[in-house]
């Protein structure tokens, strides 16, 4: 027996050398060659696997060194657009309360523009034929309004109304004493009313709309002897048509008369 304590691998290798064939020694020798190169070609593999992972890992280190580099790039861009806008953000609040008062300064030039067209384009046409007041706007009748006399009548030697007119004042209650005004020499002469003890509503009424001559366009006079002993031209009207031509009337609004003699003449003359 071969105690393996104190017998060397060599030893036993030396042993076996002289009792194996040679033949069997060269065979295992070639076993164990070929288990060794099996072994290197596996190792062999195994390297040129890890290799190739190294490249592949290598390459898309690379690439993502690439997007972190692309990232921060668009990380700065967008601090630096971030930080612009912040410094613009007042001027553009500042910008977008300027264009809201602008549109509000537009919508009220707008609104100004369209009442001053409003009254340039709206007149007021009292046709003696007819009885009747008419709210005119172009050659549209906006509102028609019947009146109880033929016509305007003069009182105290007034002159009778122009076929054009316009207005120049309105008031709710009107004294029958008007101021006077002229030109003389380059100055203005202005020349009060004298209004005397007479109370405002006596001799015209309520709703009282003036215009440029002695045409005068007022309710029901609470006293009829005041009335008729002031020298003026007036159409009376009933206190609801009153009250609607006041507000329909403003400063400027044009008063065309349509004169029943008138009418009758053009009938004549298409005949």
């Amino acid at each position: 027996m071969i105690d393996l304590k104190t017998v060397t691998l060599a030893q036993v290798l030396e042993r076996l050398s002289r009792r194996a064939r040679p033949l069997a020694i060269i065979g295992c020798g070639l076993v164990i060659l070929l288990v060794l190169h099996g072994w290197r070609l596996s190792l062999r593999a195994k390297a040129e696997a890890a290799r190739r992972g190294n490249e592949v890992l290598a390459e898309r280190a690379e690439e993502s060194a690439q997007l972190l580099a692309e990232a921060a790039s668009q990380r700065d861009e967008r601090l630096k657009r971030l930080a612009v806008f912040r410094k613009g953000l007042p001027k553009l609040t500042e910008d977008r309360r300027q264009i809201y008062e602008s549109g509000l300064q537009l919508q009220e030039e707008k609104r100004l523009l369209e009442k001053q067209l409003e009254i340039m384009t709206t007149y007021l046409l009292i046709d003696e034929l007819e009885r009747q007041v008419h709210v005119m706007r172009a050659e549209q009748a906006l509102e028609t309004y019947p009146f109880g006399f033929s016509g305007p009548r003069s009182y105290g030697g007034a002159k009778a109304a122009a076929a054009l007119d316009a207005v120049v004042s309105k008031e709710r209650f009107a004294h029958p004493e008007r101021p006077k005004s002229e030109q003389v020499a380059g100055q203005l002469q202005w020349e009060p009313p004298q209004v005397g003890t007479s109370a405002r509503v006596n001799a015209l009424g309520e709703y009282v709309v003036f215009a440029r001559g002695a045409l005068i366009l007022h309710g029901p006079p609470a006293k009829e002897d005041e009335h008729t002993s002031y020298p003026h031209a007036c159409l009376e009207l009933s206190l609801p048509v009153a009250k609607r031509l006041y507000a329909a009337a403003n400063i400027g609004t044009r008063i065309v008369m349509k004169s029943a003699a008138a009418a009758a003449v053009k009938g004549k003359k298409k005949r």
